[in-house]
């Protein structure tokens, strides 16, 4: 709703145009006739037709933007739940690499880490909107391959401890090594057991 009022707001000096049209053309229709006089009231009765046709393209005009706007919002909202049922289901649907690789963020207890774009769990994740790059998209010339990410702000709500495999109330140490030795080799061995 809010970007349909602010589409609104940049046709400002054409929506005051068109409120000072509707106004004018309301005053001159509704004006008492023995205000204007006898002439006036004539030449206003005889041009009815224009200042109905004004008062009505006036109307419609403001009309036409509140369906805009209850339009857009329809739409955005429609398409904002489908981005959230997509990722929920895309979620519940990690495959294992793409799981160790979102467990990372717990494990070393970061919020952005470097990975290496290349990696297809790690593209899969960026296209399913779930990892995006933590200062902005790179750009078309820089080669390098490992990249500043983080996990979207849509998708942190779905990422659970039990999705990703871990228990929140303790795990045993053959679990902990378990889930160490499960960590993607492009990520490395060096994390400690802290």
């Amino acid at each position: 709703m809010a970007k349909g009022i602010s589409r609104f707001g940049r046709f400002a000096v054409l929506n005051w145009i068109m409120l000072w049209f509707i106004l004018i053309n309301g005053m001159i229709v509704m004006l008492p006739a023995d205000v204007v006089g006898e002439k006036g009231s004539q030449w206003i009765t005889s041009h009815n037709y224009y200042w109905y046709a004004g008062l009505v393209v006036g109307i419609s005009y403001f009309i036409s933007h509140f369906i805009t706007i209850v339009c857009s919002s329809i739409f955005e909202g429609a398409t904002t739940k489908s981005q959230e049922s997509s990722l929920q289901n895309m979620i519940r649907c990690l495959d294992f690499t793409e799981k160790a690789v979102l467990r990372e963020f717990v494990l070393q207890r970061r919020s952005v880490i470097n990975l290496p774009v290349n990696e297809p769990a790690v593209k899969n994740l960026l296209g399913a909107g779930i990892l995006t790059y933590a200062y902005g998209t790179p750009q078309s010339g820089d080669l390098s391959t490992m990249k500043a990410m983080m996990i979207t702000l849509n998708a942190r709500q779905y990422i659970t401890y039990k999705i990703l495999g871990l228990s929140k109330s303790g795990m045993s140490e053959e679990q902990i090594e378990q889930i160490l030795n499960e960590r993607p080799k492009f990520i490395g061995k060096n994390l400690s057991r802290t």
